[in-house]
């Protein structure tokens, strides 16, 4: 979106009424849930920063010889640096994030070497959070779904998923409510995480020697073990939420004069991860989580009454009145609607503005002196 297109840049601009739609931090609280992921990801990504020397090693995959004796296997603890003349790393050296290490496999009864375990050094938080087919699915470590969500490859992916969610999160955030928003896209970033493994689990249960797998577009048939982080599933169903809510809002692009219509822009922003998904693009694994989590939040924005649930830990909210908002966040809603109304006319709202609206009507609407029954 262009810097014009911000409503706090149109402040004494003297265009007319304010939008409804604000799209970036004026319209945020101080402890929005935006605003918390925003300073999450920012300060996960420093301390993984921070604790880049003191890397662990994290399993890749093994090299073990067809023609090894029968037995047992075991992998020894001796490091060894990688390439044609390994020799063992030193002990107590702190490993870098980024490097590549193995250890010897060996069998167990004659401590013959037989093959070499091959393992990517990351910073502790990292090793800990990444979700990959082999932790989540083989391991079963299902907290991997949400935790990959936090972390970030370098400060350009973590810039633009800030970014993304910076001007398209608080208009989803008002609509759904504190609750239902972190609900909403966590969920949507799990959603990513599942697409991306199914994918990779069908992309490696072929036999090796068929080689038409990898003529499937969208199969992903690199190591069940690649990790996959980000927060761009979850950025992604933010955006198509966000384009479903204000079709009638433009974006502009970078420094291009013409404003593209969000829904265009949302959907053609999938439609290029698709692409380079099925096309089998270097990033094909981060593709197939963007597409799953923009998925995610298309469905869940038409029908958000499914994330009622999601945070009762602590209480539950189908009492009665646990599940409704307070007055003064229906009120705001309703404020919002009418001002739409206003500046874009009745025929731009949702289905759910809609019975917002009715309800208000209805709750307003005169009534008897009388009590029944008296």
């Amino acid at each position: 979106m262009g810097i014009s297109d911000r409503d706090y840049a149109r402040v004494n601009a003297g265009s007319g009424p304010r939008p409804a739609a604000r799209l970036g931090v004026d319209s945020l609280r101080l402890m929005s849930f935006t605003s918390w992921i925003i300073v999450i990801n920012v300060a996960v990504f420093i301390l993984c920063t921070a604790l880049r020397g003191h890397g662990v090693p994290v399993y890749v995959n093994s090299e073990v010889l067809s023609d090894r004796p029968a037995g047992k296997l075991i992998v020894q603890d001796q490091l060894f640096s990688t390439g044609t003349n390994s020799s063992p790393a030193p002990q107590n050296v702190r490993l870098e994030a980024g490097a590549a290490v193995r250890r010897p496999i060996v069998l167990e009864s004659t401590r013959q070497h037989v093959g070499w375990a091959n393992f990517r050094v990351m910073d502790p938080i990292t090793a800990i959070g990444h979700f990959s087919t082999y932790q989540g699915f083989q391991r079963v470590e299902v907290w991997r779904l949400v935790t990959f969500q936090f972390l970030h490859a370098g400060p350009t992916h973590l810039i633009l998923n800030m970014l993304g969610l910076w001007l398209f999160g608080g208009t989803v955030e008002r609509k759904l409510g504190f609750r239902k928003y972190a609900a909403f896209y966590l969920v949507c970033g799990i959603f990513g995480g599942l697409l991306y493994m199914v994918l990779n689990l069908f992309g490696n249960i072929i036999p090796s020697g068929a080689e038409w797998i990898h003529k499937i577009p969208g199969l992903l048939v690199h190591e069940t073990t690649s990790p996959l982080v980000g927060a761009s599933a979850g950025v992604f169903g933010v955006i198509v939420a966000c384009a479903y809510l204000e079709p009638k809002e433009n974006v502009q692009i970078l420094f291009i004069p013409i404003g593209i219509p969000l829904p265009w822009f949302a959907y053609g922003y999938v439609a290029l991860s698709i692409f380079n998904l099925f096309s089998g693009s270097a990033n094909a694994g981060g593709e197939a989580a963007h597409v799953g989590g923009a998925i995610a939040g298309y469905y869940f924005i038409r029908h958000s009454h499914l994330l009622r649930d999601f945070f009762d830990v602590f209480g539950d909210s189908r009492r009665p009145g646990g599940g409704r908002s307070s007055p003064g966040a229906r009120a705001a809603e309703v404020d919002r609607i009418l001002q739409k109304v206003s500046r874009q006319g009745a025929d731009s709202l949702t289905a759910s503005e809609r019975r917002t609206l009715s309800s208000h009507v209805r709750s307003d609407a005169p009534r008897s002196n009388a009590e029944p029954g008296s």
